[in-house]
């Protein structure tokens, strides 16, 4: 797709309530637009109440439109296996329920073997340090032997995505006391995203 002719691509992520993760890959350079809503949905057009029911199976996710010349695919896997737990099912911080799953959702073949290799990767890193309060990511896990035990996140094409009602988006810059697992003063202290705009992205 092309946006003010530039061209770009599109990523779908899901881990955990979609408020953190939107607020924080909406602060990444190279990255053109983030909306929050449902993926991979068992129904069309579910509402939050279907999806949090039961009554529609789906993930809350985020789309993220980038540019692939200012950052590459990579990039945005290493940052959302940061801040997202990948080894639970379901689980985030204290986001319980099928709807917060951790998955990445993609509509170009091309970018299969990325994510895969990244999967991989990930998987057999071997050897993990032990999490601290001063960690960014903020679920502590334990191994046996001290190894990373498998990862629950979904990788599967994207079969659809409805996007959440407009007062849901960027909810975080409306509502900033509301719970995310996701520690983004940490993030803003590290350099990690940028400070978050005065005035809220349409």
């Amino acid at each position: 797709m092309y946006i003010d002719g530039a061209f770009m691509k599109e990523l779908y992520l899901a881990g955990g309530p979609y408020y953190g993760l939107q607020e924080v890959f909406s602060r990444i350079r190279g990255v053109a637009r983030v909306r929050a809503g449902f993926a991979n949905c068992s129904s069309a057009h579910p509402s939050k109440e279907d999806i949090y029911s039961g009554k529609a199976e789906g993930r809350e996710c985020i789309q993220v439109i980038y540019n692939p010349k200012k950052i590459d695919i990579v990039s945005l896997l290493s940052l959302f296996f940061t801040i997202i737990n990948p080894y639970t099912d379901g689980i985030q911080g204290k986001a319980v329920g099928p709807q917060f799953r951790s998955g990445v959702y993609y509509t170009s073949h091309e970018d299969t073997m990325q994510i895969s290799y990244y999967l991989i990767f990930l998987q057999n890193r071997g050897q993990t340090r032990r999490m601290t309060d001063a960690s960014i990511v903020f679920n502590e896990f334990e191994g046996e032997g001290g190894r990373r035990p498998k990862i629950r996140t979904e990788m599967k094409p994207l079969v659809n995505f409805y996007e959440a009602p407009e007062e849901e988006q960027y909810y975080l810059r409306k509502h900033p006391d509301t719970y995310t697992p996701i520690n983004i003063p940490l993030l803003e202290e590290l350099g990690t995203i940028g400070k978050a705009p005065e005035t809220l992205q349409e």
